[in-house]
């Protein structure tokens, strides 16, 4: 288990993602996201059980309180599928953590880009995103359904 000191001077451990982790993730994501961008179940086992893709959870006292699960697409790309972080720890550098951890365990996967897609209206994750060295490459129209378009950015690790 990887610890860190967070702002706030919290003490939230990281570690790996398990399939025993997936309702508890699905959770989040259904408290995080509206329908439409939120993700089903199978999703989340589909990624851990199937795939066995690399996902990392924050944890605070014993309870999962953020994630984030990636894939790979491609040879050397890999995929954010989705980074959450529930509503009352985010602005404390979790997302940060988490995302740093991935983009580690997708180059050791061999993944030199990282691309995600992002609603063109969540300004907090577009700003985080770009901070983190994300570039903007595309408009995605309709990505989340009829009008509900994404921007596709990526980043090379």
């Amino acid at each position: 288990m990887i610890e860190t000191q967070v702002k706030a001077a919290e003490k939230i451990s990281f570690r790996p993602g398990t399939v025993k982790d997936a309702q508890r993730m699905w959770e989040i994501d259904q408290a995080c996201f509206e329908p439409g961008i939120s993700y089903t179940i199978e999703i989340f086992y589909y990624h851990l059980l199937i795939n066995r893709d690399p996902s990392f959870v924050a944890v605070d006292d014993g309870q999962i309180i953020g994630f984030i699960l990636t894939s790979k697409t491609e040879k050397a790309t890999g995929l954010l599928v989705t980074i959450d972080i529930l509503e009352g720890y985010r602005r404390r550098g979790l997302g940060a953590k988490l995302l740093e951890i991935a983009e580690q365990a997708q180059k050791k996967r061999g993944c030199r880009t990282i691309k995600l897609q992002v609603d063109v209206k969540n300004r907090a994750a577009i700003g985080f995103y770009t901070e983190m060295g994300y570039v903007k490459k595309k408009h995605l129209r309709d990505y989340y359904g009829p009008g509900r378009d994404a921007f596709l950015y990526s980043k090379d690790i």
